[in-house]
């Protein structure tokens, strides 16, 4: 994809953006059942779901946004390290939000997209060269 992108508009600057971190590596943090985290699914299950599906989804991202010289990758799951659903100061909502009760299906918050704001600006900024 990132190809035909660049294929398409040979002198665009591409940012491919990663992940935040979803799910802690410490899944003990999270409450079975609590719809503001992730539900029924199991402590095993979201092991599972963060080693053997997010990470090697950053890493694909990040490789792909390295085989072309106009791409870069935006890392946002180093730093959304401690700020997943099951954190005290989460970035991420879990199925629900925490108030209102509202649907998010595990998607950033506010503050999860001021960190991705705040990342993505800095790669454009360096990709065109002004930082």
């Amino acid at each position: 994809m990132l190809a035909v992108l660049h294929q398409r508009a040979p002198h665009a600057k591409i940012l491919a953006v990663g992940y935040p971190t979803v799910i802690p590596k410490d899944t003990s943090k999270c409450r079975y059942n609590k719809l503001e985290q992730f539900g029924s699914i199991t402590r095993g299950d979201l092991d599972w779901l963060r080693a053997d599906v997010l990470e090697p989804l950053n890493k694909t991202i990040e490789k792909s946004a390295g085989t072309l010289s106009a791409a870069r990758f935006v890392n946002l799951y180093d730093s959304s390290q401690n700020h997943s659903v099951c954190d005290s100061g989460t970035w991420v909502d879990g199925l629900f939000t925490r108030v209102p009760d509202q649907m998010a299906l595990v998607h950033p918050n506010a503050l999860g997209h001021r960190n991705a704001a705040d990342h993505v600006e800095a790669a454009m900024l360096d990709a065109i060269g002004v930082n």
